[in-house]
């Protein structure tokens, strides 16, 4: 009995691409064509072949070829959507440590002193400095101090200041009253001033705030001014629908993963 020629395969396979395409472009419209009915449809388009015109084995070699390849990129970029998920998953809990931590930033200028904290600012010297000096300014550009920190080879600089003592590099710099500008002194009930156990009367810290730090020193024989990243702390982390990470750090100011130079154990 004569059977009539089936659509080829060929276009069955442009069908499923077309609905594939549709699918990732609005997911909530279900593919009519799926693996499944295509390989049933070419099942009876083989068991229906007219005897007289077989279909040819290279052109459905090629058909079987191209499913394989349309199959093989969805099923990447479900793979990729995948990984893609877990990626910015991975990222939000990575960021997610980082709430109550102190961070440098790229670009930071103003570090945020808190009440019983410590602010930090971190350089990197280009050569060896020698009579190497740090500025401290606050929010308007006011000088208040002014540290001697002798000489410094090439490399890091790192310093943290808790409002009247200093650290560079992990190491107390030592400094008298008369190394500072700050003359305000702790006051008891009775407005005297407060002692330590030496007799000395007991300084008082500049109030929390905005402060830059600048470093000055000699290098190769010019004087320069090199300014520092300041520190910020992380109050809380963003996760957007697209999973990009935003830090939200006290003050108002927002930053990305990327901008992070460095992460300070408080």
């Amino acid at each position: 009995m004569a059977i009539s020629d089936v659509s080829s395969a060929a276009s069955i396979l442009d069908q499923y691409r077309s609905e594939s395409s549709s699918s990732v472009q609005n997911q909530s419209k279900q593919n009519e064509l799926g693996q499944d009915a295509f390989l049933e449809l070419m099942v009876a388009q083989l068991n229906n072949q007219n005897p007289l015109d077989p279909m040819d084995n290279q052109a459905f070699v090629a058909q079987l070829a191209q499913f394989s390849a349309v199959e093989g990129i969805d099923k990447l970029n479900t793979t990729s959507e995948s990984m893609m998920s877990e990626f910015s998953s991975y990222s939000a809990l990575q960021a997610s440590s980082l709430v109550g931590q102190s961070v440098i930033v790229d670009g930071n200028q103003n570090g945020l002193l808190l009440s019983g904290g410590v602010v930090s600012g971190y350089t990197e010297i280009p050569d060896s400095a020698s009579n190497l000096t740090l500025s401290i300014r606050d929010s308007s550009g006011q000088l208040l101090e002014q540290y001697p920190l002798g000489n410094h080879s090439d490399g890091p600089v790192s310093v943290r200041w808790d409002g009247l003592n200093l650290m560079m590099d992990g190491e107390i710099v030592p400094l008298t009253t008369a190394d500072l500008n700050r003359q305000e002194y702790y006051l008891d009930d009775n407005g005297e001033q407060v002692l330590d156990s030496e007799g000395n009367a007991v300084l008082k810290p500049y109030d929390p705030g905005e402060y830059q730090f600048t470093l000055t020193g000699t290098l190769a024989g010019t004087t320069e001014d090199i300014s520092m990243q300041m520190s910020s702390r992380v109050d809380s982390v963003t996760l957007n629908s697209s999973g990009q990470v935003t830090l939200n750090l006290t003050g108002g100011q927002k930053a990305g993963l990327a901008d992070v130079s460095q992460i300070l154990d408080e």
